[in-house]
């Protein structure tokens, strides 16, 4: 059977309209951003105006672990089935976010979470609460659900128990790309 039963429609002012580099969000900030010169002081200053803003927190946690590759994927990750990785990761992640958390004003409170990957939901449910419980202890979360707390998945590796265990630590907002619709790709 033929992939498409008609011709396609190409729009070319579309097509032109869009024909562009766009940033990547999978960097924070976005990897053209980063200079060599970017020193330690710089990095406080840029706190230390941060926190004279007293504008509200966004956190980006980067678990970069897979079970599977995706093949159209850019992001930064480590394809394993070894799920004993996570925990010394997770452990170490903890402990960099207590490093910031003292640097930034305590009464800031953290309105948008989001964790990237990789695939976060390789982490087990456990590791989920380790790390959520100690961003909590470290950082004032917004708990109301007036928060963007957004997590990204592999539909078709996540279970609905590990769903509702996301929702339980706070997250109200799934990421999936699009291609994870395609059933040829599914199957990988």
């Amino acid at each position: 059977m033929a992939l498409f039963q008609q011709p396609l429609d190409w729009n070319p002012e579309l097509i032109n309209r869009y024909d562009m580099a766009g940033p990547r969000y999978t960097s924070y900030p976005t990897a053209p951003q980063f200079r060599d010169h970017f020193s330690e002081m710089h990095l406080l200053n840029a706190i230390s105006r941060s926190n004279s803003e007293q504008k509200p927190l966004s956190l980006y946690f980067h678990i970069p672990f897979c079970e599977s590759l995706c093949y159209y994927c850019g992001c930064n990750k480590i394809v394993t089935n070894n799920k004993q990785r996570s925990l010394p990761y997770i452990q170490r992640m903890i402990q960099e976010l207590a490093i910031y958390a003292d640097l930034f004003d305590k009464n800031r409170q953290v309105q948008q979470l989001h964790w990237g990957g990789g695939t976060p939901t390789f982490i087990s449910d456990d590791e989920m609460s380790l790390l959520m419980n100690a961003t909590r202890r470290l950082f004032q979360l917004a708990d109301d659900n007036t928060g963007e707390f957004s997590v990204e998945i592999h539909p078709g590796k996540v279970s609905v128990n590990t769903m509702q265990h996301l929702r339980e630590l706070g997250f109200n907002r799934v990421s999936m790309g699009v291609q994870d619709f395609d059933e040829k790709f599914n199957m990988l």
